[in-house]
């Protein structure tokens, strides 16, 4: 039986189909260095001033350098050859190597199921090319292990949290049972929070379609009326144009309007007023009145679990879904600098093409 420490295994698939390019450069380069070399020691073979050499070994050079340029067109056409044999495989090498290297960076969360193609590679580098493979392997699994435990332990949450919620309810008075909704509903935001974050990083995995941007962000500002008028806050929605179409999931970028919404609702004061608008580039903006964000949490924004208030009701998730939704759209969220209030912006301008266009003015207020 062979060891299996001399065995070399190779992953099915895997088996090397690139050229020996690399090889082909340095065979080319010794056999140009050899015949350099060669013809270096035949002219400077002879020791000069030693006496004991004979006429004939004295004139041997001469006769050579005779002979190198009665033939130099053909030693000119084998140089030309061992050179042009280095260049090209050289060229070919370099050119595999540099498709290999924008494939590797175009591997990322979205896409972590792709591997750097053999068929392509030097069969020199090959091995680390699969050694490269099997880590990426190695990664999708651990990933894709913490995106389904996310998802599996907010959706296994969900049902006790609501049977604990009425039990508790059902035994406490007026009082406690207004403090222990408020704990209640921070945990189910938190839960909910989770399964968009789960959903949002298997986004690359859904189906696209084709939507509306400005009645998607008019929707979401409609159903966020009634929470905004019972906390004594105004929102209105305005939009430039009657559709704004744009590719992607629409499920997703309704949860990251409806987390810009939330974060608007917790961090405005009384009689403050919220304005969704869409513009003509795909543009979402959420602007409000509030106090606005401190310059040192800014450059942490839409990092997970960031918050400005530590001991605040948000779990610090709500930014750091948008980010991701937006990524997943070859978009971008940012904040955008104003004197007053917080002004955020979903850009979906790569991705968005309007259709129509009304002449610039709001459409009404959603509350």
């Amino acid at each position: 039986m062979i060891p299996a420490k001399l065995l070399r295994i190779r992953p099915k698939g895997s088996t090397p189909q690139g050229s020996y390019s690399l090889t082909w450069a340095l065979f080319f380069s010794v056999v140009l260095v050899m015949t350099l070399v060669f013809v270096a020691v035949q002219i400077l073979g002879v020791i000069p001033g030693d006496d004991r050499l004979s006429l004939s070994q004295r004139l041997a050079p001469i006769r050579l350098v005779r002979e190198v340029a009665a033939n130099l067109p053909l030693f000119l056409i084998w140089m030309a050859l061992m050179m042009g044999g280095i260049i090209i495989a050289l060229k070919l090498s370099m050119r595999s190597l540099h498709r290999i290297s924008e494939r590797a960076a175009g591997i990322g969360p979205a896409n972590i199921s792709e591997r750097l193609p053999l068929d392509e590679t030097p069969r020199e580098i090959a091995p680390l090319v699969t050694s490269f493979n099997a880590a990426l392997d190695r990664m999708e699994a651990g990933l894709r292990a913490q995106r389904d435990f996310s998802a599996n332990a907010a959706h296994e949450l969900r049902t006790p949290l609501a049977t604990l919620r009425a039990q508790v309810e059902s035994v406490l008075d007026a009082q406690d049972r207004l403090s222990a909704t408020e704990e209640f509903d921070r945990l189910a935001r938190l839960i909910s929070q989770l399964l968009a974050l789960a959903e949002a990083e298997n986004g690359g995995e859904l189906d696209q379609t084709r939507f509306d941007l400005v009645q998607l962000a008019r929707n979401a500002a409609s159903d966020a009326a009634g929470v905004f008028l019972a906390a004594g806050k105004n929102i209105s929605f305005e939009h430039e144009m009657e559709r704004c179409e744009c590719t992607g999931v629409p499920e997703l970028v309704e949860i990251a309007i409806r987390n810009l919404l939330e974060n608007a609702l917790r961090h405005t004061h009384s009689d403050s007023e919220v304005i969704v608008s869409v513009d003509p580039q795909g543009k979402i903006c959420v602007a409000d009145d509030g106090p606005g964000v401190a310059d040192h949490l800014r450059p942490r924004l839409f990092q997970r679990f960031s918050k400005s208030d530590p001991h605040g009701a948000g779990a610090g998730l709500g930014l750091s879904i948008v980010s991701r939704i937006m990524e997943l759209h070859d978009g971008e969220a940012w904040l955008e600098p104003t004197e007053v209030g917080a002004r955020f912006i979903l850009d979906f301008s790569s991705r968005a093409a309007t259709s129509a266009h009304t002449g610039g003015s709001p459409s009404g207020a959603a509350a």
